[in-house]
């Protein structure tokens, strides 16, 4: 070899040395400080190691130090494909278990051993002179375990890259560049495809060690933070797009994505125009907060300006929150508020009407219980028209405190519980339920249904004046209710067995009755008659629905 190629070749190797050493200080300071990092560290050792035993073999001058220059070299060929797969390994995020490590490092140790003892048994150098080299059966059997290793390796980080949204596929294509180029270049030198007065692997080294440090300056490589950045950007329910100085999307997270459903493609004044457009009003590019709907989500979406030192605007931050438990705990505090009022109405209320009943209904009862004691005195003295004339004040006392005792209960009901409005039924039960001296039968036909609701509170008012009648003039011991719900119309009918009258006398309780059901187009027939009791019915017409309230 000429001098002048001897010191171009040495200036290469220099200079892959360089920029070996180069990668690894970077990475060292740069990387985070983990199995992934160090282990790759021991890739580019081996490399190193290779490339100054290439320095040592040109410069030899004795068969001693082309054979200490072949060692050094072995140490590294021999521990590149261990180190390369636990790379490989960690890189996946998986645990190096002791059984791989173990297995793949002794297997890398026996080679080296059986390389620095070479002279005693000629198994990998089966010549090694200063006239030539031959390689033996054990140089080969350590080429393909770390062809076979550094492929798998390879393989393991184009897997993760490409699988893996987390990675950067430029960073796997650097990587496997960075370690498939000398690879490549020594198989073709061992096969001959390639012959040379100097090796060409070193040389392809440098181009490792360069491809390595733009995965690092580019990329991140092997930095921490970037890889934690990521992974806590896509953990958060939070939605996170950055904006470049020219409106293009630098990074758009999952959730964002999720959330908004824009892709990377989207620019800042599609993506104002697109929020606009959900937030029902305008928004200009220097809004700070805004609130949409989308997808039955509440979404709230914050605008922040990233300025350098001088104040100038380099990036725009957004950040989309669902803010929709937000909205729902507003509800249910609203209920809640609501809930409480209606409870303390309600206590009020009942505590309204335990004072009513204890009071007045007391007084009825007992201004009903002294007119009977006085009707029965009047009874054991002399008949007299005097005597017949207490008698009628005595007995019109009584029904005036028995029905007013129906009312008073009708009353209390309406007070303690609301819900009975809600219906027909309800509403007609509140008030037989309340009557305590007479029988009551109630027989419900047909099924009632949201249709008959417009009625309830005359069907209630008109029915509690028919039993309050009849408690107070009847003199009856029952009273049977019918109401039926048909399709056209709903109708009630009330009997009692009282004493019953030859003449009705409209009054303002019976005119009451037949306004409020004339004001819904019905009618209302009142019937009695000596001896046979009071009866009334009334029909009244259910509206027809529409068909579009139907639907």
């Amino acid at each position: 070899m000429s001098e002048g190629m001897l010191g171009i070749l040495t200036a290469m190797l220099l200079t892959a040395m360089a920029l070996i050493c180069a990668s690894m200080v970077w990475l060292l300071i740069k990387g985070s400080r983990s199995r992934v990092t160090y282990s790759f560290v021991g890739c580019q050792c081996s490399l190193l190691l290779w490339i100054i035993s290439q320095l040592i073999i040109i410069f030899s001058e004795s068969e001693r130090q082309l054979l200490i220059g072949y060692d050094i070299g072995n140490l590294g060929i021999s521990f590149i494909g261990s180190c390369w797969l636990l790379f490989a390994v960690s890189y996946m995020d998986r645990e190096l278990s002791k059984p791989l490590l173990t297995g793949t490092l002794g297997f890398s140790a026996l080679i080296f051993l059986g390389a620095v003892t070479n002279p005693l048994h000629r198994l990998y150098y089966t010549e090694l002179s200063m006239n030539g080299i031959a390689h033996g059966p054990l140089f080969f059997i350590s080429q393909i375990y770390i062809y076979l290793a550094m492929l798998g390796g390879i393989g393991l980080i184009c897997r993760q890259c490409f699988e893996n949204k987390q990675r950067s596929r430029g960073q796997a294509v650097l990587l496997t560049l960075a370690t498939g180029i000398p690879l490549s270049i020594n198989l073709l030198t061992l096969a001959n495809v390639i012959t040379l007065d100097f090796a060409l692997t070193p040389l392809s080294l440098a181009i490792s060690g360069l491809l390595v440090l733009l995965a690092t300056y580019r990329y991140g490589f092997l930095n921490v933070n970037d890889v934690a950045f990521e992974d806590a950007f896509n953990i958060i329910e939070e939605g996170v797009i950055v904006f470049s100085r020219r409106g293009r999307i630098t990074y758009l997270s999952s959730g964002a994505v999720r959330m908004l459903g824009i892709s990377e493609k989207t620019s800042l004044d599609e993506f104002i125009a697109y929020i606009s457009e959900l937030s029902e009003k305008p928004l200009t590019e220097d809004f700070d907060y805004a609130e949409i709907e989308k997808d039955g989500l509440h979404l709230g979406i914050k605008h922040y300006h990233c300025r350098d030192d001088k104040g100038i605007a380099v990036a725009r931050l957004v950040i989309v929150s669902d803010i929709t438990r937000y909205y729902q705990l507003i509800e249910k505090t609203d209920e809640l508020a609501g809930a409480r009022q209606r409870l303390a109405i309600e206590r009020e209320r009942n505590r309204i009407a335990q004072e009513v009943h204890d009071t007045a209904g007391h007084t009825f009862t007992m201004i009903s219980s002294l007119a009977k004691l006085s009707k029965v005195r009047l009874s054991e003295m002399p008949d007299s028209p005097q005597q017949r004339e207490l008698s009628g004040f005595m007995d019109e006392t009584e029904s005036l405190a028995r029905g007013g005792l129906t009312q008073l209960r009708c009353s209390i009901n309406n007070l303690r519980e609301d819900s009975f409005m809600t219906t027909v039924t309800a509403a007609v039960r509140t008030v037989t339920d309340a009557v305590r001296d007479i029988k009551t039968e109630l027989c419900i036909q047909g099924t009632e249904d949201g249709r008959y609701a417009f009625c309830v509170q005359n069907i209630y008012s008109s029915f509690r004046e028919m039993i309050t009648n009849s408690v107070r003039y009847s003199g009856a011991d029952r009273i049977d209710v019918i109401i039926k719900f048909l399709d056209t119309s709903i109708e009630l009918y009330v009997f009692d067995n009282g004493k019953g009258c030859a003449g009705i006398n409209a009054h303002n309780g019976l005119r009451g009755i037949k306004e409020r059901t004339e004001e819904l187009g019905g009618t209302v027939v009142f019937k009695s008659g000596e001896g046979i009791g009071f009866s009334v019915v009334i029909k009244i017409p259910v509206p027809k629905e529409e068909k579009g309230e139907e639907q």
